[in-house]
């Protein structure tokens, strides 16, 4: 679990800054796809939850 939490993290932080790519646009169906579809989606969307509500300043 704390594998997926990293990837999905840094892949949200790497995309903010790679391009003018708010969090917020960031959405669970994007994740998935630049994940090439290897995590299940509602943990996407359980960790994704948990990360703008905790970790993401």
């Amino acid at each position: 679990m704390d594998d997926i939490v990293l990837r999905i993290r840094d892949l949200i932080e790497n995309e903010a800054r790679s391009c003018s790519m708010d969090f917020g646009c960031i959405t669970p169906l994007y994740v998935y796809r630049m994940l090439g579809g290897t995590v299940n989606i509602e943990k996407i969307e359980q960790v994704m939850s948990n990360i703008k509500m905790y970790d993401v300043k």
